[in-house]
């Protein structure tokens, strides 16, 4: 009987195991990326061992000047192992009283996905294949308003064995801090002056116009999902129409970029 009891709780516990790395596969479950308003909690809370903290892990277009509030970065993430089967990650922003802040956007629904009320990044079960002992995710941020003052991104990286456990996966853990820019130009206030995105709200269509020249509008929606991207070639006299009547009723971001890199994003409402 004492041998039956201690057979099935083993078997309990490894089913425990192999439910929860096949859970995780598919992303982080949120509040993992070891940042001050996560409380530090990290990836060791459901795989095992001891973090390491790595620098040049997370890089972005934020040029050295600092982010200018409401422009749109990208953000890469990128994490190295030797020998690793499978890699995972859960990425976010803080301001310095530890507040999630700017508006985080998936670029590449296929490898990754928001989480922790999506004020994080993380993989899914399509993004953990390493190239050789690398693996990379990018996602655009789009910076919060003036004064919100430093922002740091923070990360969380497993580098799993393949073992079929949570057993023997190594853990990292990377930061990166950056300014706002203070002294935003002219040039910039222009571009974002001369850009009309309307209706507000909209229906079946949305009109955007600009004095300046327009290279891309991209439109996402609140979940940070690219809906579509529209490029130069498809822009006639920086002057768009465009079609959303096959759209659901919600709140979209539009992102509006110059010819000269200036980028500027508008907040749309659609409505029934």
């Amino acid at each position: 009987m004492r041998r039956s009891l201690l057979f099935f709780a083993a078997a309990i516990g490894m089913l425990v195991l192999l439910t929860s790395e096949l859970e995780y596969s598919g992303g982080s479950p949120g509040a993992k990326t070891g940042s001050p308003g996560d409380g530090g909690e990290n990836c060791t809370s459901c795989h095992s061992g001891t973090p390491s903290t790595v620098e040049g892990w997370i890089e972005s277009t934020i040029p050295a000047g600092g982010y200018v509030p409401g422009d749109t970065y990208t953000i890469t993430v990128t994490g190295t192992h030797s020998g690793v089967s499978k890699f995972g990650f859960e990425a976010t922003a803080e301001d310095s009283e530890n507040a999630k802040t700017g508006t985080l956007i998936v670029t590449n629904a296929d490898e990754t996905k928001l989480t922790n009320g999506n004020h994080s990044v993380t993989h899914k079960s399509g993004g953990t294949a390493p190239s050789g002992d690398m693996k990379s995710w990018s996602f655009d941020w789009t910076a919060p308003e003036a004064g919100t003052g430093d922002v740091s991104f923070y990360a969380a990286f497993n580098a799993t064995n393949g073992n079929g456990s949570t057993s023997g996966d190594v853990v990292y853990l990377s930061s990166q801090a950056v300014t706002e820019n203070l002294g935003t130009g002219l040039e910039d206030e222009s571009f974002e002056n001369s850009v009309s995105v309307f209706p507000v709200p909209f229906n079946d269509r949305i009109y955007v116009k600009s004095d300046i020249d327009i290279s891309e509008v991209v439109l996402y929606n609140s979940a940070g999902m690219l809906v579509k991207t529209i490029n130069a070639d498809n822009i006639s006299n920086n002057e768009l129409k465009l079609n959303t009547g096959n759209l659901d009723a919600g709140v979209y971001i539009v992102s509006v970029t110059g010819e000269n890199g200036e980028r500027i994003t508008k907040q749309i409402v659609k409505v029934n």
